[in-house]
């Protein structure tokens, strides 16, 4: 009697291959089954069941270096650094929309640097209020 399931190694590649389509190319269960011809229901079996490659830690102590302040007195220019820690959450919520070079797709990265520099508008406007009413 044959059978119709893949074997060991086949199997493997499989799961490696839906894990891939998944992670790197940020594809729906659905779009994945489609391109290897199985049903959707399965790709979501296997990437419950498989566990994704491991992945370097993430830093919350400073954040990325994005934005330097030119340097003026040849001195080295340094991170930016966090004023709170951030939420767990939060943090993985970023590593999810994170794209495979590592950036932030252009729309969300604008609206998070709209909300800061909002954000540093109140600060700037609050300072100024206390400088004006110190005597």
């Amino acid at each position: 009697m044959a059978t119709t399931h893949p074997t060991d190694p086949e199997r493997a590649a499989r799961h490696a291959e839906v894990r891939r389509l998944a992670d790197e190319e940020h594809l729906s269960h659905r779009a994945i089954a489609r391109r290897l011809g199985m049903h959707h229901t399965t790709v979501g079996r296997i990437l419950r069941t498989t566990t994704a490659p491991e992945a370097p830690p993430v830093r919350t102590t400073t954040a990325p270096t994005v934005r330097t302040t030119p340097v003026t007195s040849g001195a080295v220019p340094r991170p930016p650094e966090l004023v709170r820690e951030l939420d767990p959450w939060l943090i993985q919520d970023l590593n999810v929309l994170m794209t495979g070079s590592g950036a932030l797709p252009a729309p969300v990265a604008r609206a998070i640097h709209a909300a800061a520099e909002h954000r540093r508008a109140q600060w700037r406007t609050a300072s100024e209020r206390r400088e004006q009413a110190a005597p």
